[in-house]
């Protein structure tokens, strides 16, 4: 009986050392310079593909060079007094030289192409 919740803690822990390993290890936090025009309008637009919209707002930051962006919800309608939507967070990442943002809700990973980042601190 001893043997047997040994080897099956043995398993266990040789299971999750496995998924903990790899995957994760790849990934390293990454900054963009949003004073750049063009960085901006980049990040922008995947932004707003990544999230189904015409366009986005970012928004603002406590430093043009950041790790983190943050997607204002969508104006107000003309018939709306009020929303429930809120801001949506993105961490940026580099992964396999990469550039990504993971959604900080849902973790969804979403390409942010033709931008340029740096690794983070």
């Amino acid at each position: 009986m001893k043997l047997t919740k040994l080897a099956l803690a043995v398993f266990v822990l040789g299971l999750s050392a496995c998924q903990t390993g790899a995957g994760q290890s790849a990934d390293s936090v990454a900054t963009v310079d949003l004073s750049v025009p063009e960085t901006r309008a980049a990040v922008s637009a995947a932004l707003a593909t990544a999230l189904n919209r015409g366009r986005v707002e970012l928004g603002v930051t406590a430093s043009d060079q950041t790790s983190t962006v943050t997607v204002l919800p969508p104006p107000l309608g003309p018939h709306e007094t009020h929303s429930t939507n809120l801001p949506i967070r993105f961490d940026i990442i580099r992964r396999k030289g990469a550039c990504l943002v993971v959604r900080a809700d849902d973790g969804s990973v979403h390409e942010l192409p033709g931008v340029r980042c740096e690794a983070g601190k």
